[in-house]
């Protein structure tokens, strides 16, 4: 810590515990009591424990808690995860993801006197004076380890011009990825009735988060030095107080990343991240009691590595089916049983319960995707819990309207259909279609030239009947005027 900011950190401390000492030892009845708080959450129910067949999850003492499984965005875990909360410094994690998306790591923050000096001053900060600078990677990295208030405020006003257009921002994301239970109104966590958001929100958030290699260095760095340079005068070291990081009393062997949070409303809050085996699991968990805010975040992770399996759907749905998708109407053709013209993607996966296989799932289609290259996708439930999503794509590989597997290497994943000798003939259905509308296009231009030739050769004929008639009516009157000279 910075020498002119722990003298003042001293200072403020002896002079509370002056205070203190003048009033008598009696303890408020009016004093919380946290621990049997805690220990009435532990009842709440587990609404992921009353899904048919789930592994059943631990009692936590959190007000909320979530697992996800980041791949496949399957909640593995779910206690209140809709609650509105107040997530103190975990929302650090969307001001550091939104500074990486908009600047580079190399840019100087500059502090202002109002970054600097709108944090209370038993806030939690590294000691950074107006005026001074530093680089973006260092006030990111001061942010996730030292979980710095003032330099949250510099990288806000540094990203978006000022701290309130930095929060507008924020409520931009959140909006933007739908979350319902989410609005902030600052980028550093400190209590406000209208600084809130939910587990499940937060754990949408740290998906974002946790995608950066850098952030995630960062989030589990257990301390960092500060050495003197030209914008930035002093020498000193921050110590992250997070249990979770290496070294520490909880340290766990396959974190990815994690960001505490305390206030006194908020109570002590985490959100988490780990990887084991190709799975990536998100856990939050918010209004704990240290330190059962580490030991069941680590509760959690073993129960989601221990019970689940992340699974391809490669090798196990090798087409999109439209005719057991409802999607729509296919059946055989000329060709024989072709294949859709839909396909699925197949780098996609589903994680499961140690104790289901993939023909356990149901499969149904949904319109919300946010690939643009997909039509749609499929969504995979088990006994109702969505455990995997995979786009559905047109099937658009462009080879030859038919090629001969022995005499030519069609593209992997091609439509192909069977001949009567077995060998696989590999059909381009894009190019049948354009074919079929061209043929639809010709035989309606013959019939509408069929149709002018008719009613042409149909008004000559008409002509003529009525030529023969005026000519009929001529000598009919001819003939009347002679009759009656005579």
């Amino acid at each position: 810590m910075k020498i002119k900011c722990l003298a003042k950190r001293i200072f403020s401390v002896a002079l509370a515990f002056g205070i203190v000492l003048s009033y008598p030892l009696t303890v408020s009845a009016d004093e919380p009591d946290y621990e049997a708080q805690a220990e009435a959450r532990k009842a709440l129910p587990i609404q992921s424990n009353s899904i048919t067949d789930w592994p059943q999850g631990p009692e936590v003492s959190a007000q909320a808690a979530i697992l996800i499984e980041a791949k496949t965005g399957a909640i593995l875990y779910a206690k209140n995860i809709d609650e509105r909360l107040f997530p103190a410094s975990t929302t650090k994690i969307l001001t550091c993801t939104l500074a990486m998306e908009n600047c580079d790591i190399d840019e100087t923050v500059t502090f202002s006197y109002d970054a600097v000096h709108s944090v209370p001053w038993d806030g939690s900060k590294v000691g950074m004076d107006a005026g001074e600078a530093i680089p973006m990677q260092q006030a990111l990295e001061a942010i996730l380890v030292g979980s710095a208030n003032e330099v949250s405020n510099a990288v806000a006003e540094h990203v978006a011009g000022s701290m309130d257009d930095f929060v507008v921002m924020m409520n931009k994301r959140a909006e933007d990825l739908g979350l319902k239970n989410t609005h902030f109104t600052n980028a550093n966590g400190l209590y406000d009735d209208e600084h809130y958001t939910s587990a499940y929100d937060l754990a949408i958030l740290a998906k974002d988060f946790f995608s950066y290699d850098l952030l995630c260095k960062m989030a589990r760095t257990p301390k960092m030095e500060f050495t003197p340079t030209p914008t930035q005068p002093d020498e000193f070291t921050v110590n992250s107080k997070n249990l979770l990081l290496e070294g520490k009393k909880y340290e766990y062997e396959y974190l990815v990343g994690s960001k505490t949070g305390y206030t006194d409303k908020a109570r002590q809050t985490l959100v988490s991240a780990a990887r084991k085996d190709g799975m990536e699991l998100i856990c939050v968990v918010l209004k704990e009691e240290s330190p059962t805010q580490f030991t069941d975040t680590i509760a959690l992770f073993e129960y989601g590595f221990n019970n689940f399996t992340l699974e391809s759907i490669k090798g196990k749905e090798f087409a999109f089916d439209s005719n057991k998708s409802g999607f729509f109407e296919t059946g055989t053709d000329i060709f024989g049983d072709s294949v859709d013209i839909l396909m699925l993607n197949d780098n996609a996966k589903v994680i499961l319960p140690n104790n289901a296989t993939f023909d356990d799932l149901k499969m149904n289609v949904v319109y919300d995707t946010d690939n643009v290259n997909a039509v749609a996708k499929a969504e995979y439930t088990y006994n109702g819990n969505v455990v995997g999503y995979a786009d559905i794509l047109l099937n658009t590989q462009k080879t030859t309207l038919f090629e001969d597997s022995e005499n030519g290497s069609p593209a992997q994943d091609v439509p192909y259909v069977s001949n009567k000798d077995g060998k696989s003939v590999f059909v381009n259905i894009k190019i049948i279609l354009i074919s079929m509308l061209v043929f639809v296009l010709i035989v309606t231009l013959a019939v509408l030239i069929y149709r002018k030739i008719l009613l042409a050769k149909r008004e000559i004929r008409k002509k003529k009947k009525n030529k023969s008639r005026e000519k009929e009516r001529i000598y009919r009157d001819a003939s009347k005027r002679h009759s009656f000279k005579l």
